[in-house]
């Protein structure tokens, strides 16, 4: 019995051994991805305030030839990559960013910012701030990945039309006590 509890030490070395070693071999079979490009996807939308409530909110329209870009930015905030995208008939755009910028750097979805740049439609042309469409938003919603692409989806963007526009006013948000 007391031969059988001194080895019960070495049985654990041993033990932990074969795991370390079984964990090392599951590890090196997990893919290492480096995509050449990612992709950041959505849609832009028109909303029409003078419709009733739920149209309003949930069925606003597309706007096919909508304008989208992408700004990307490297560490030290300068902008390493610029492009953009128009909506197809569905509203939807794909804008395909490099992985590397031309100078040689990474450039990371998390360094850019997706706004809108111009509507398709000229009677809906207002710009909302609705998921950062005037301000920008940057791509954190991974849909995609594969060893040679990412793809990120941002939005929906929204426009709305002339008479829908609330001008901000700041002495409307003040409170006096």
């Amino acid at each position: 019995m007391a031969r059988i509890i001194r080895s019960m030490p070495a049985l654990a070395l041993v033990a932990a051994a074969v795991l370390i070693f079984a964990a090392g071999r599951a590890a090196a079979k997990v893919p290492d991805y480096h995509p050449s490009t990612f992709t950041v996807t959505g849609e832009v939308k028109c909303q029409d305030c003078t419709k009733n409530w739920n149209a309003y909110a949930y069925n606003a329209r597309p706007i096919p030839g909508s304008v989208v870009g992408i700004t990307c930015v490297d560490d030290r905030g300068r902008v390493v990559y610029h492009g953009s995208d128009a909506t197809d008939g569905q509203g939807v755009f794909n804008i395909e960013v490099p992985s590397k910028a031309a100078n040689g750097g990474d450039i990371a979805a998390s360094r850019c910012l997706v706004r809108l740049a111009s509507s398709g439609d000229a009677g809906c042309a207002v710009y909302t701030d609705f998921n950062g469409g005037r301000s920008g938003q940057k791509p954190s919603q991974l849909t995609h990945l594969s060893p040679d692409k990412a793809t990120y989806a941002v939005g929906p963007y929204y426009y709305t039309l002339p008479r829908c526009d609330v001008k901000d006013d700041d002495s409307a948000c003040t409170t006096s006590y």
